[in-house]
C-alpha cells in the first residue's frame, strides 16, 4: 500500500496536474477513457440505483437524495432552497418531489421559524422510516455495484481526485 499525500492521494499518483497544450484541442486515448469511464459510471449507477430503490421501497433516486438531505439535518428539517442547492436542481424541480413526497406521508412543508418568507421541508416518522429502509437498498446497491470493486489504494485515489477537481464540494453522507 503507498503512502498519501496531505491531501489523500497516494504519493505514487499526486503531482502536478497536466498542462499539455491547447485547451480546446483533442482528447488524447487516456483523457477519452477517463471522460467516458466517467460518464458510463455514473449513468450506469445512477440507473441501477434509481431502479433498485423503485423495485424496494417505490422511491426513486431523486426523492431518496431529499429524504437522505433532510433525514442528515439537525432535527430533520432543512431549508427548500438549501436543499435544491445542495443537490444541485432547480426549486422547481424539487417542489415537484417534495410534493410527491408530502403526498406519500413522508415530508411536510412548514415555515421557515426564521424567514416567514421561505418554507423548510420536515422529515416526518413514516418519512423516517422509509429512508432507513431505502438507505439499506441505496448503500447495498452501491457497495455492490461501485465501492466494493475498488481496492482501498484505489479509493483513496479516486477521493484525492475528487478533492484535486473540487468535485467532493457537494458531498453529502449516505
Amino acid at each position: 500500500m503507498s503512502r498519501s499525500t496531505e491531501n489523500g492521494v497516494p504519493e505514487d499518483l499526486g503531482g502536478a496536474p497536466r498542462r499539455a497544450g491547447s485547451p480546446s484541442r483533442p482528447l488524447d486515448r487516456t483523457e477519452r477513457a477517463v471522460w467516458l469511464g466517467l460518464l458510463s459510471t455514473h449513468m450506469r449507477l445512477l440507473r441501477t440505483l434509481d431502479t433498485e430503490l423503485v423495485a424496494a421501497e417505490r422511491i426513486p433516486l431523486s426523492s431518496f437524495e431529499v429524504l437522505l438531505t433532510v433525514a442528515e439535518a439537525p432535527e430533520s428539517r432543512v431549508r427548500m432552497k438549501d436543499i435544491a442547492a445542495s443537490l444541485l436542481i432547480s426549486r422547481s424541480g424539487l417542489t415537484r418531489i417534495v410534493d410527491d413526497l408530502e403526498r406519500q406521508g413522508l415530508v411536510v412543508r412548514e415555515k421557515c421559524p426564521t424567514d416567514a418568507r421561505g418554507f423548510d421541508a420536515v422529515l416526518t416518522d413514516a418519512g423516517r422510516k422509509a429512508y432507513r429502509r431505502a438507505r439499506k437498498v441505496h448503500l447495498t446497491n452501491l457497495r455492490g455495484e461501485f465501492l466494493d470493486k475498488l481496492t482501498d489504494d484505489q479509493l483513496t485515489a479516486l477521493a484525492g481526485i475528487w478533492a484535486s477537481v473540487g468535485l467532493d464540494e457537494h458531498a453529502g453522507t449516505c
